[in-house]
């Protein structure tokens, strides 16, 4: 399907750039969790009735990001869905933890330490954050859903590919 490239873009960039932290709707209650839910639901089916089904995988896949990036992105989706989705798909956490896991190799082979790579993934996982509130983001919903979507192949060959560059991890573009 041709799209116009700036609905495209600004589709891919509406996902992207919200952190899972940024825009939070307060809750506390689970009714609210529930209409949040729905919204994000309601939100991507709109998105993929307007971009495609594989505009997602197609953008992640074409743009010019860095391993840190794509790490920082894995740790809030895993946050998320550890968190967040209590029907998480096995084969999708397997996956997920497996391209994570490459990730590490990578950054511990240079010189990230321990400690770094600790905090890195305590900050961009959100792991202060309270449940309540990172379960109500409908914007974080929808970020894992679209990663979890195309499924472990393309998973790993964002993963690979990444980790696969020479020298240090870098952030590259990171939206």
């Amino acid at each position: 399907m041709m799209q116009a490239p700036g609905r495209l873009i600004l589709a891919i960039a509406a996902t992207l750039s919200i952190s899972l932290g940024s825009c939070t709707t307060h809750s506390s209650g689970d009714a609210e969790v529930e209409a949040a839910i729905a919204a994000a639901d309601a939100a991507k089916e709109s998105a993929a009735n307007t971009a495609g089904e594989n505009e997602y995988a197609d953008a992640m896949q074409s743009m010019p990001m860095g391993a840190v990036c794509w790490a920082a992105i894995l740790e809030a989706v895993s946050s998320y869905g550890q968190r967040c989705i209590t029907d998480e798909s096995a084969d999708f956490r397997a996956a997920l933890d497996e391209a994570r896991h490459r990730l590490d190799r990578k950054f511990l082979s240079s010189e990230w330490s321990e400690e770094h790579l600790s905090a890195f993934k305590r900050q961009m996982g959100e792991a202060d954050t309270p449940e309540a509130e990172l379960c109500s983001n409908a914007d974080a919903l929808g970020i894992y859903r679209e990663t979890e979507k195309p499924g472990s192949e393309w998973l790993f060959k964002i993963t690979d590919d990444l980790v696969s560059r020479p020298g240090p991890p870098e952030w590259g573009t990171c939206l």
